[in-house]
């Protein structure tokens, strides 16, 4: 597949706003639609560039986000799951997968190796 250089300022576009509103449930439609391509030529180069798919880059930012919240806010992990824009389940199974741990023993580990560092 050959891309052009508006068809990569597209997918840079797409890749902008779903950094941006990562707790909206866009659909690749919709996506393809606010950047003015077609999806599956949003779908197929974003593969292509990103080596992933816009799903897991999605479900990637929503982690990162969430991991942020879970080292500096004392929020339930309920709150945190809204904010980016899972339930409860979907943020606990997402994370597992993604970090190996629930996000409660993720919190736990974070705060505990950086209070470690703090009495070395």
């Amino acid at each position: 597949m050959k891309l052009s250089n508006l068809d990569l300022h597209k997918i840079a576009q797409a890749k902008a706003i779903l950094e941006k509103e990562y707790k909206s449930a866009t659909t690749q439609a919709e996506l393809a639609r606010r950047v003015n391509t077609n999806e599956s030529k949003l779908r197929k180069g974003f593969k292509l560039i990103n080596k992933i798919t816009i799903n897991e880059y999605l479900i990637g930012v929503r982690i990162e986000k969430a991991k942020e919240m879970l080292e500096t806010t004392d929020e339930p992990v309920k709150v945190v799951a809204f904010k980016v824009g899972y339930d409860v389940s979907n943020l606990v199974k997402q994370f597992k997968k993604n970090t190996g741990m629930a996000p409660m023993e993720w919190r736990k580990k974070i705060l505990g190796n950086k209070l470690f560092a703090f009495f070395l």
